[in-house]
């Protein structure tokens, strides 16, 4: 094999990575909005826990979307084939 050729088991292998990533990347998410419920924010400090994790879950969503279009890309080259 090519280095640069794909082929099905190379796309497949891919696609079976980027999913679990996927995954936790959603769990990561889902862990910052847990920390973001138990947070009150009946403090200063616990505000500023709140706005950390708050921008913590923002930039995990920026990885989420960035995986589903990688997934969504690598689905359309396997079709490809």
């Amino acid at each position: 094999m090519n280095k640069g050729e794909e082929n099905k088991t190379t796309i497949q292998a891919r696609l079976k990575i980027l999913n679990k990533s996927l995954v936790s990347e959603e769990n990561s998410v889902q862990y910052y909005q847990t920390l973001l419920e138990n947070t009150a924010p009946d403090s200063d400090e616990k505000t500023g826990e709140r706005r950390m994790y708050e921008d913590l879950q923002a930039e995990e969503r920026k990885h989420v979307e960035a995986l589903q279009a990688m997934i969504q890309h690598w689905e359309n080259e396997l079709n490809k084939l």
